[in-house]
C-alpha cells in the first residue's frame, strides 16, 4: 500500500508541474501577443500611433570667422502609414496627402493598398513646415502618422571636410564635432554627462561656459576663413592631380596671431555622405601626417647659429666641391658642387653639405635645443584630435648619422603644422605662437561666452636674427631655388624642400620623395604664412618646380582677398591685428538654419 501510496503522490507532483509549466507557457504568449498589437500600432522609433513624437533637440553649429555654416541640425519631417490599420478608402488618402507631400497619387495608392504591411514610408525628408498640415491630415486619416528627428547637415559638402569631421552614436569621430562635442551638446545632454562623470567619480571635463539651459548647444566660430580654405582646397587638389601624387596638405596661418585660416587636405570626401568617404580621406593631414621634411628644415640651424652670434649672414662654409666624406664613409652630395659660400648662399642654394659644415659650427647640443625651441618632438597645442608629435630620434641619438641627415630634415619627423608654425617664428619677430582653430564660442542667442587669443609659446630667437633670417628667405624667392613661388606686388620670404622617404624596412631611400614649400609675406610685414606638401608626386625633380607654383597660386589669390575685406584695413603695412577684427553678420544661432 505504502508504494501505492507514494507513486499516488509523484503522479500528482509531476501533473502540477506540468499544470505551472503550461499556466507559464500562456502568460507569455499572452504578454508576446499584446506587444505584438502594440508593435503594429507603433512608428519607426516605437512610439504610440496616437502619440505625438517630439522632436529631437539641437547641436550646436560650427561657423567659419564671418559665420558662414559649415555644420548645423535641423528637423528632419517624414510621413508613414500602417495600411491595415486605416479605415478610410485608400483613394481618398492619397488624393489628401498627394499635394502636400509632392508624391504622385498613384505612388501613393500603391503603398496604402498594401494591406499585407503594417509600415510603409509615403515620404522621407519633408520641409518642416509643412508640419501643421501634416498633423491635419492625421486627424482625419488614422493611420498617418510622422516622424520628426535631429539631422546633422554640412552645407558646404566637402569643404573644410576634415577640419569639421563627423561624431557617431558612440561619441567617436573626428574634428571639430569630435573635439568641441561637450560644447555643441545641448543642454539636457550636458547636464546628463555631468551628472554620469559625477557618478563615475571622474573629474567634470565638460567644457561649458555660461548659464545657457535651453535645447540648443553652443556654437562655435572658427578662425576658418570659407573662401581662403576654399582657394587652398581647390589648387591644392589640381597640384596633386596634376603632378599624380595621392595625398597632400596646405596651411595658410595668420602670422601675428598663429590663427588657422585655412587648413586643407587632399584627398578628400563629402560630410554629407561620410560612410561613403574613404579613410585616407578623412585623414587631416595637416595635424596627423609625420614626415621628412628636407630642406626646409635648414631654417632652424641657420636662425640658431645666428642667434648664437656664432656666425653672421656673411660668415662662409667650405662646400667641398659637391661632395663630401662623413667620417663613417658615407657621401653627402649637393645637386650641384659648389666651393665657399656664405651662410646666405647656402640656404639660397641648399647646399647639404653647407649646412654640415654649418651645424658643426653650432654644436650638437645647441641644435638639439633650438630644435625643441621651435616646437618639434612635441604638439603645437592646436585644438583638434590626434595631432602627432613628430619624432626626434636622430636628434636625441646623435651620431655621425645624424650628422648626415638632422641638418637638412632628414632622419627626423614633422607634421606640416610644426614647420609652419616655426617659420612663423621667423614672421613675428622670433617669438612662438601656439596655432588654434577657433575664434570664440557662442550661446543659443548669438551671445559670445569664451574668446580665443594668440598665445605665446616662447621668444625663441631675438626679433633682429629673425629679420636678418627673412632678408635670407627673400634672397631663396627671388635669386635661389625659391624663384616660382613669387608673387606680384609682394616681398616673399621661404623656403624649398624636397625630402627623400625612408624604405620602411630601414634600408635606405627607394627614390620616392615629399616636396614641401613654405614662405610668408609681406617679407617687411607679414600678414599670412603657408605651407604646401605633396606626398610622392611624379613629374618634377625639385620642388621648386612643383611646391612653389602652388604656394603662389594659393599666396596671391589670398593676398588679392585680403586686400578687398576689411582683415588688414586698407593699409596693407599696417600690422594686423586680427583679435580686433569685426565679424561680419552672422545667421541666428537659433531656428531650422539656412
Amino acid at each position: 500500500m505504502k508504494n501505492n501510496s507514494h507513486l499516488s503522490i509523484r503522479r500528482l507532483v509531476f501533473v502540477l508541474i506540468i499544470l505551472q509549466v503550461g499556466f507559464l507557457l500562456l502568460v507569455g504568449k499572452l504578454f508576446n501577443v499584446q506587444l505584438s498589437n502594440d508593435a503594429i500600432h507603433q512608428g519607426p522609433s516605437g512610439h504610440p500611433w496616437g502619440s505625438t513624437r517630439t522632436a529631437a533637440v539641437k547641436r550646436g553649429k560650427i561657423l567659419d570667422r564671418h559665420g558662414n555654416v559649415f555644420a548645423l541640425s535641423r528637423h528632419s519631417l517624414s510621413v508613414y502609414a500602417d495600411p491595415t490599420y486605416m479605415k478610410v478608402d485608400p483613394s481618398a488618402a492619397a488624393q489628401r496627402l498627394a499635394p502636400v507631400l509632392g508624391v504622385p497619387e498613384s505612388e501613393l495608392l500603391t503603398k496604402l493598398r498594401r494591406k499585407d504591411k503594417r509600415f510603409v514610408w509615403l515620404k522621407k525628408d519633408i520641409d518642416y513646415g509643412l508640419l501643421d498640415e501634416i498633423r491635419a491630415i492625421e486627424k482625419d486619416i488614422r493611420g498617418i502618422k510622422h516622424e520628426v528627428e535631429q539631422q546633422r547637415t554640412y552645407p558646404k559638402g566637402k569643404l573644410a571636410a576634415q577640419v569639421i569631421g563627423h561624431i557617431n552614436d558612440q561619441n567617436m569621430g573626428e574634428g571639430i564635432e569630435y573635439q568641441y562635442n561637450n560644447y555643441l551638446l545641448n543642454a539636457r545632454e550636458r547636464q546628463a554627462a555631468r551628472r554620469a562623470e559625477a557618478a563615475r567619480n571622474e573629474p567634470i571635463n565638460l567644457l561649458t561656459k555660461g548659464d545657457s539651459t535651453d535645447d540648443y548647444g553652443y556654437s562655435v566660430v572658427l578662425t576658418l576663413d570659407e573662401y581662403i580654405q576654399y582657394i587652398a582646397e581647390k589648387e591644392l587638389a589640381a597640384a596633386c592631380q596634376k603632378w599624380k601624387a595621392p595625398r597632400g596638405t596646405a596651411i595658410v596661418l595668420a602670422s601675428k596671431t598663429a590663427e588657422i585660416l585655412a587648413l586643407a587636405s587632399y584627398p578628400t570626401y563629402d560630410l554629407n555622405h561620410y560612410t561613403l568617404g574613404s579613410e585616407q580621406a578623412k585623414r587631416n593631414l595637416g595635424v596627423w601626417f609625420a614626415y621628412e621634411p628636407g630642406s626646409i628644415f635648414k631654417i632652424i640651424a641657420s636662425s640658431a647659429v645666428l642667434n648664437e652670434g656664432i656666425m653672421s649672414p656673411e660668415s662662409t662654409v667650405f662646400c667641398e666641391n659637391g661632395r663630401y666624406r662623413l667620417p663613417n664613409g658615407r657621401i653627402i652630395r649637393d645637386v650641384s658642387g659648389k666651393g665657399w659660400l656664405t651662410l646666405e648662399e647656402v640656404l639660397h642654394k641648399s647646399s647639404n653639405i653647407g649646412m654640415i659644415k654649418i651645424v658643426k659650427e653650432l654644436g650638437h647640443e645647441n641644435l638639439s635645443t633650438y630644435i625643441e625651441k621651435y616646437g618639434f618632438g612635441k604638439a603645437t597645442g592646436v585644438d583638434l584630435p590626434y595631432e602627432h608629435k613628430g619624432s626626434l630620434y636622430a636628434v636625441k641619438h646623435w651620431d655621425t648619422h645624424s650628422l648626415g641627415s638632422v641638418p637638412f630634415g632628414q632622419g627626423i619627423m614633422v607634421t606640416p603644422l610644426q614647420m609652419v608654425s616655426a617659420l612663423n617664428v621667423i614672421a613675428n619677430d622670433g617669438k612662438l605662437l601656439r596655432p588654434h582653430i577657433t575664434r570664440e564660442i557662442r550661446d543659443s542667442n548669438g551671445k559670445v561666452i569664451e574668446k580665443k587669443y594668440a598665445i605665446d609659446v616662447r621668444q625663441v630667437i631675438r626679433p633682429r636674427v629673425a629679420k636678418q633670417m627673412a632678408e635670407i628667405l627673400v634672397g631663396v624667392v627671388e635669386d635661389g631655388s625659391g624663384r616660382r613661388a613669387r608673387v606680384e606686388g609682394y616681398r616673399v620670404a621661404g623656403k624649398t624642400g624636397t625630402a627623400q622617404k625612408a624604405e620602411k624596412d630601414g634600408k635606405g631611400y627607394a627614390g620616392k620623395e615629399i616636396m614641401s614649400f613654405m614662405g610668408f609675406l609681406p617679407a617687411e610685414n607679414p600678414m599670412v604664412s603657408i605651407i604646401v606638401m605633396l606626398d610622392e608626386p611624379k613629374g618634377a625633380r625639385f620642388s621648386g618646380q612643383i611646391a612653389g607654383p602652388l604656394f603662389q597660386q594659393i599666396a596671391a589669390q589670398t593676398m588679392q582677398y585680403l586686400k578687398q575685406t576689411e582683415f588688414f584695413g586698407p593699409e596693407l603695412q599696417k600690422p594686423p591685428d586680427f583679435s580686433s577684427v569685426v565679424t561680419k553678420q552672422s545667421p541666428t544661432l537659433k531656428g531650422e538654419g539656412l
